[in-house]
């Protein structure tokens, strides 16, 4: 008896074992399919997100703003077994920081921008010292910066970067910035890489209203309301932007040829984010777009966004 019940509950372990084993199976199976289709429709819906800023570039080359068809999300495209949705927004509405250092070299005219950023923001100026030493190659700190001997005495110790940003989330490890001002901060500011040796520039069509109050000390809030127009700035040239009822009684003109080199009215670099529903389960994908003309190249993957997206 004891036998025969010793061989029943081995068979019993034996087949719960193998059902387990096979469900396993099953699941890893269904999972390897759904992401291997998830990955399928992420890569149709970048295709459509270059398609949507080519046939935007063809149509109107010289300027973006937010009423263009780029700005319209796409949400609820439905298949057979999947949801699909799709959203694009402009890097070129924040500063770059890597404008700061480029080629090596500190960029005054950026430096000089960001600091009226940091002011606007009620932040500590010297911020833009500690930046300036983490992507600059030496260890000769700035004035009110830090370098590696800063950074080395910290419980763990790690080093300056000694290079371009590749994540606006570096910004975390710079002495000076803590949870909070890494927050507010982050909603301003962006990173690109610096094609040659002139700052990338930002959208005045999509800029914040206190990106634009930094662009000169002379500009109020007012102002600077006055030129977002709720989020409807349609400058089609600076000439246009310059001659705005807001700014042109400033007599910026003498700094334009300063300012130029800062902003424009395009928009060359994107940030795609797909979103592909399939049962329960929710696969989001990141893609870092750069637009120099009418073809759309893919610079980046990524699992996280790049830059925080609007709400």
């Amino acid at each position: 008896m004891f036998v025969a019940l010793l061989v029943v509950t081995i068979a019993t372990l034996l087949a719960t074992e193998m059902w387990f084993r096979n469900s396993l199976d099953i699941a890893r199976q269904y999972n390897s399919r759904s992401v291997y289709q998830a990955r399928y429709y992420s890569k149709g819906m970048l295709l459509w997100a270059r398609d949507i800023l080519r046939q935007d570039y063809e149509h109107e080359a010289g300027f973006d703003s937010r009423s263009e068809a780029w700005n319209q999300p796409i949400a609820g495209i439905e298949l057979p077994d999947a949801m699909l949705s799709g959203k694009l927004v402009d890097f070129d509405g924040k500063f770059n920081l890597n404008n700061l250092v480029i080629k090596g070299q500190v960029n005054a005219l950026s430096v000089g921008y960001f600091k009226r950023v940091l002011l606007n923001l009620e932040m500590d100026v010297t911020l833009v010292d500690k930046i300036i030493d983490w992507l600059d190659a030496d260890q000769v700190p700035s004035p009110q910066g830090a370098e590696d001997s800063v950074y080395l005495s910290k419980n763990p110790s790690y080093r300056s970067a000694g290079q371009p940003f590749a994540h606006i989330s570096e910004l975390r490890l710079i002495e000076g910035i803590d949870s909070r001002t890494y927050q507010r901060l982050k909603a301003y500011v962006t990173v690109l890489p610096v094609q040659g040796t002139q700052p990338t520039t930002m959208n005045v069509n999509t800029m914040s209203t206190l990106l634009l109050k930094s662009l000169d000390v002379a500009i109020t809030t007012k102002d600077a309301l006055a030129l977002y127009n709720e989020g409807t700035a349609n400058n089609k040239t600076l000439r246009e932007f310059f001659k705005q009822p807001a700014i042109v009684y400033l007599g910026l003109n003498n700094e334009a040829k300063q300012l130029d080199k800062l902003i424009s009215t395009k928009s060359n670099w994107f940030q795609a984010r797909v979103d592909v529903r399939m049962d329960e389960s929710l696969f989001t994908q990141y893609a870092m777009l750069y637009r120099p003309n009418s073809l759309a190249t893919i610079k980046q993957l990524s699992d996280t966004p790049f830059i925080p997206l609007p709400n």
